[in-house]
């Protein structure tokens, strides 16, 4: 029989040496820790001085079975699984949520479907709270006329909008404070460039980020004296990003630069434009939005619109728990998007 030798890993301070320490009991220390009644103030204070003594804290999962949490929040996602595989954006998201979560032990139920009916949409949330598997929920991809703001206020279920909601509500958000940044500084460069037609393969009309960046597009086009050639709208995935790029090539006025609502849709592009014998950037430039990190290694390395989705993902999650009474620090402002110049723009030929 082997046996292994060295220094006894170091135990993990229990709450009942924070109790012995303090003289109290057990439960004297989680209703310390969790502001309930019975406790008095000397007492709470003995409690606390011998945690913080000790290096002990109540994870906030404990805390949240405590008061009859369930230690866990949601994440639904209303699109078609295979549409959400081709789209980085949300990985990068979950993973700054998944990384806040993580440090104060909660738990992330992530659901995708795709609900074709506000009734089905309706539905999904009110199961995920009545059955007491979440205690919040994060509101992806906001939409002008959104139903989700009522359904979480009638459910009573804390709830944190991701990036800027169109329309004022109570619910809190978390995101640039100009959602439309960095768009209208790739106008301004491609109309430097000597570009004068240009043309947008948008997103959905109804999400609100897609229409911040048309407002900020348009209005960067009026500012640079350019015109416009099209406005396609798609569902965010690199197909459609091909189907508007080869109709937007296709008119008898073509444009020379075309803006993407996301990077996939802007590289899908680049390859509709070379099956047309068009070189980038030579013969059209092409600019997307988020940078993924797939963007820097494409031929030509794509220029786009970054954001810190995983900073937006880090936000999101702190203020969540904030909501549900976790001690959190509180996150820095999250920077405006930026544009990133590289490879896939150019002057006009």
């Amino acid at each position: 029989m082997s046996r292994t030798t060295g220094v006894p890993a170091a135990r993990r301070t229990t709450i009942a040496q924070v109790a012995q320490l303090a003289g109290v009991s057990k439960a004297t220390v989680s209703k310390a820790f969790n502001n309930r009644g019975g406790v008095s103030a000397e007492t709470r204070r003995r409690v606390l001085m011998a945690a913080e003594s000790l290096g002990w804290r109540p994870s906030a999962r404990a805390v949240a079975l405590t008061s009859g949490g369930s230690g866990a929040v949601g994440f639904v996602i209303n699109r078609a699984p295979d549409l959400l595989s081709s789209d980085p954006y949300f990985g990068e998201l979950l993973s700054g949520i998944e990384r806040t979560l993580a440090e104060h032990s909660y738990w992330l139920l992530l659901q995708i479907a795709e609900h074709t009916t506000p009734a089905q949409e309706r539905d999904a949330y009110a199961t995920l709270a009545q059955t007491q598997r979440i205690d919040g929920v994060f509101l992806v991809e906001s939409r002008i006329m959104d139903q989700r703001f009522e359904v979480v206020d009638e459910l009573n279920l804390p709830a944190v909008i991701v990036s800027r909601p169109w329309a004022r509500t109570d619910i809190p958000w978390e995101g640039a404070a100009d959602p439309g940044g960095g768009v209208a500084d790739a106008v301004a460069h491609l109309a430097a460039l000597g570009h004068r037609r240009v043309a947008y393969v948008a997103g959905p009309p109804d999400r609100s980020h897609v229409q911040y960046r048309t407002q900020a597009f348009l209005g960067a086009v009026a500012a640079n004296g350019l015109s416009v050639l099209g406005i396609a709208r798609t569902d965010f995935s690199a197909e459609e990003g091909h189907r508007a790029t080869v109709e937007l090539l296709g008119q008898r006025e073509t444009p020379t630069a075309i803006l993407y609502d996301s990077d996939p849709m802007a590289i899908a592009g680049c390859r509709a434009a070379h099956a047309r014998g068009l070189r980038v950037p030579e013969d059209l430039s092409v600019i997307g939005h988020d940078d993924i990190h797939l963007s820097r290694w494409t031929t030509p390395a794509l220029t786009t619109i970054q954001q810190d989705v995983q900073g937006l993902g880090e936000r999101c999650a702190a203020r969540l728990l904030g909501l549900l009474g976790v001690p959190v620090a509180a996150p820095g402002p999250l920077p405006d998007p930026v544009l990133v110049v590289r490879e896939s723009t150019g002057p006009v030929g």
